[in-house]
This record gives structure tokens, sequence and C-alpha cells, in this order.
């Protein structure tokens, strides 16, 4: 059909159906090529002032966007456009914060998880999407993309920024969680039916909020450039006794991947920004993961991840004020590297990790730190095997001892740097920089492992490196300037 036909073919279809009740219709056919333009350039622009955003109290009372408003008109622009196998799809859902809109979303992702055998893009313009109701996506492939740079800190400066879901009191545990699905026909043969089912799933350029899982009531109005208390450096980075009845059942989670109906094959974060949450990431089994150039702030918990992790790379994010970094059990081929730490109770813990990297990560508990988080350690590693710690630089100003102050019921490590049952563990050239007054490193049950070439300082009454337990065939080597080779004499 030439070109101006189906220009023409288009409008008389878009006011026939226009006359009716609203429709879901894609805005290019599949007979033709999806358009390349960006968000911005196929919606209108608002203009008007700003509307104030949903205060907790207005929470409850939050109006909802009916189902019927996600068709896009003049006085509604596109917020959201979803790019899949079948054409390019258009939705108006409210970006304002002030209309609870967790069952118009939930209705697009349903919508297109309908579509035969897709794959889907769901892009997304700036704006705060409100969400007071748990949200779930079934497809095999599926990216959610924000727009905007990402970044908020509902602590202190108060400013949204980019793509923000923010979370109601309703939502959860599971915030936002992600199933298995499956196609009529495999791919590349065709044989059908194929049974077999899985998900994979791409995060980027967006921002996840909680609600109120610190303690302080963020959602109605809290900063510590007000002065607002409990001041800031006395915060504790879990929910307030009173915000559940079972944290670690109701805690909010941002994102969940523990479906046990089909595999995760590949889960990629990047560009995100998780805050005020019992959890930020939590997982089971996945084959592929990669978590890179993210901020967890602000939690209990950043990432969380159980069962087999065959290829993980957790790189390049920040991590400050939460109790706990990053636990991974049963992590493999794992590159968990280049990350910064700033005010956190515990960097890693890791569970029968296998063949692995803790490399070149960073981390600042100076002696301002907030609260819980002044107290802790890097690393807890209980079952190991070929792990290389190296590279990794750590400055704690407090000794800290009293563990117990945080969330777990049980010291939180028994060393600042404490491995155990673990064989051909490698800690090398790594920098700790402490006040401890217990020892630094401890090694239990460790066999045929190696320490060089540390510098590790502590308090009075510490020590650096220490073995108990059942311990074979280690080798300790500490720095010793009084055995150095002289230095050559500087010449200009």
């Amino acid at each position: 059909m030439p070109l101006k036909s189906r220009f023409v073919f288009c409008v008389l279809l878009i006011v026939a159906v226009g006359a009716g009740d609203a429709v879901w219709r894609p805005t290019s056919f599949v007979t033709e090529a999806p358009s390349t333009k960006s968000v911005s350039e196929n919606t209108r622009v608002d203009y008007s002032p700003a509307r104030p955003e949903v205060t907790s109290e207005e929470v409850g009372a939050a109006r909802v966007q009916p189902i019927e408003e996600l068709e896009v008109t003049e006085q509604r622009p596109a917020t959201v456009v979803v790019l899949t196998d079948h054409g390019r799809f258009e939705y108006y859902l409210d970006n304002s914060g002030t209309r609870e809109v967790s069952a118009a979303l939930q209705e697009i992702f349903d919508r297109t998880a309908s579509l035969e055998d897709a794959s889907a893009t769901f892009e997304f313009l700036p704006g705060v999407y409100f969400l007071d109701a748990p949200l779930t996506v079934k497809l095999v492939s599926l990216e959610l993309r924000g727009s905007g740079h990402r970044g908020i800190d509902v602590h202190g400066m108060n400013l949204k920024s980019g793509t923000v879901f923010r979370f109601g009191k309703n939502t959860g545990p599971d915030c936002l969680s992600f199933l298995a699905a499956g196609h009529s026909k495999s791919f590349p043969n065709g044989e059908s039916p194929w049974k077999n089912k899985n998900c994979k799933v791409g995060v980027s350029g967006m921002t996840f909020v909680g609600y109120n899982n610190t303690g302080v009531d963020t959602a109605n109005g809290y900063s510590r450039f007000r002065g607002d208390e409990p001041n800031f450096r006395g915060l504790h980075w879990y929910p307030a006794p009173d915000r559940y009845q079972d944290v670690e059942k109701e805690g909010q989670r941002a994102i969940v991947i523990k479906d046990k109906s089909g595999k995760c094959e590949m889960l990629s974060v990047n560009n995100c920004v998780f805050t005020e949450f019992y959890v930020g990431v939590e997982t089971g089994s996945i084959d592929v993961c990669n978590i890179t150039d993210s901020w967890f702030a602000q939690m209990t918990y950043g990432i969380r991840m159980s069962g087999q992790q065959p290829v993980l790379s957790i790189e390049n994010n920040c991590f400050a004020d939460l109790e706990t970094g990053v636990i991974v059990k049963g992590a493999r081929m794992a590159n968990l590297n280049s990350n910064g730490f700033a005010y956190v109770s515990k960097c890693f813990e890791l569970n029968n990790a296998l063949y692995s990297t803790v490399s070149n990560n960073t981390l600042d508990n100076w002696e301002q730190s907030t609260g819980a988080a002044a107290f802790g350690g890097f690393c807890h590693i209980d079952g190991s095997r070929d792990l290389v710690m190296i590279g990794n630089s750590v400055r704690i100003n407090i000794d800290a001892r009293p563990r117990t102050t945080t969330l777990h019921e049980k010291p939180n490590g028994r060393a600042f740097v404490n491995i155990e049952n673990s064989t051909n563990f490698m800690l090398a050239n790594n920098v700790f920089d402490t006040i401890q007054t217990q020892t630094v490193v401890r090694l239990h049950n460790v066999t045929d492992s190696a320490i060089l070439d540390n510098i590790i300082r502590y308090g009075k009454g510490g020590n650096a490196v220490a073995q108990t337990g059942d311990c074979r065939g280690n080798t300790y080597r500490p720095l010793q300037p009084d055995n150095s080779t002289p230095f050559d004499e500087y010449i200009e």
C-alpha cells in the first residue's frame, strides 16, 4: 500500500473507532516498521504548573485512575510506550503522584502478556507513578525503562528525579514480581507445543521508593536538612517496631524474582535507585545476573539472592546507609567488584561462594556514621572454594564490637573479615584501616589458603590475623618493613 494511502487508512480507522467506546489499539501496525521516535517526540508536553504530590495522609484517600483512562487523548498524553513484536502501544498512566495507578499499570502488563509469543519494552516518561498494590509481570522477555536522570534522597534533598515508582503502605511484601512464561513454539526450529518457561528481565533508569521502612515518616516529609528528629546520624536502617507484625514476611521488597514454575535465565538491573525498602532486589536462582551502576540507599538490605547464581556480576554500585549491602547464597563465577559502601553494617555476606572474586571495593564508615550502620564488618564468608579477595580499600573509624545493635539477632559476623569453612581462599593486597580492639581477619576451619601482603591496622588490644577451629595448610605473610629491599635513591 502506498505511504499516502496507508496514512489515510490509519486516519479513517482512528476516526471510526474514536466515536465508540475506548479501545486498546496500537499506534502502528505489525505490517509497518516500528517508529524510531522517542517517547518525548510522540507525546504532547504538558507545560502546566506542577501538581502537588500525594502525602501519606492522602495516600489512603488517593483517587484511583480508571482503566478506561489508559486511552491517549488530547487531554491525556502518552506517558507509557510499549514496544512489542506486535507493534507499538501508547497509554496514559497518571504520573503526577496524586492518583493511585496500580490497577491501570497491571492492565498494561496483562494486555501485553496476552499478545502471542511477545517480548516487550515498557518506556515510562519522567514523573511519579503512585502504586498502592503489588504488581506482577508475566512475560518471557521484558524491559522496564525509565527516562530522565534517576536519583532521589527522601531523607534530605527531597527532590523527585526521573521516573519514580512510589509504593504505598499497602504494596508488598513483593512490590513488583516477575513471573516465568512460555511461548507457543520453540525458537529457532519452531517445535510446538513447547512447555518450557522462563523469564528474562531488564530494568534500567528507574527509581523505586518504598513506604516508611527506616523508622521515620519519610512519606509525610522528613529531611535531615531541616533538622528533623531523630537526626539523620541517629537513624537505624530498618523498619520501626510497629511498621510490621513480622518484618521478614511482610517487609517491602522492590523487585522480586522467585517464581519456581520456571527458570529465570537473566536479570539485568542498570542505572536504578532503590530507597526506603526492607530489601531492594530479592531473587531465587538466576542463570545470569548483572546489577550495575545503581544506588541502594537508606534501607535494610540492598540485594538478597538465594539459590544458585551461576554467573553473577554486582559491580559499580553505591550502597549507603544499610544494614547489609549484599547477601548471596550460592554464588558461582561471581564478580562482586568495584562497589562503593558508606555507613553500612556489613558489605558482603556470602554462602557457598565458588570460583568468585570480591575485589576493588571501597568502604568508609567514619566516626559520624549513621546509627547502627556504625557497627559491623566488611564481610562474612561461610563456605567458599577458590574465592579471591584482592585490592579492597576499607576504612572504619569506630570499634565495631557491639554488633548486636543491628537488626540481626546474632552478632553480625565474629570479626571484621570473617572467613569460615573455606578452602583455596586468597586474601591479598587489601587495606583494612580500622581501630578494632579485636582480631580484624579471622579464619575458622579454613584450609590451603593464603593471607598475603595486606595492610591491616587495628586498635589497642586487637591484632591482624588469627586462626580458630580446624585450620590447615594456610600461609600468612604480613608486611615486614624491616626485611624490605632498600629503596633506590631519589634522582631529580
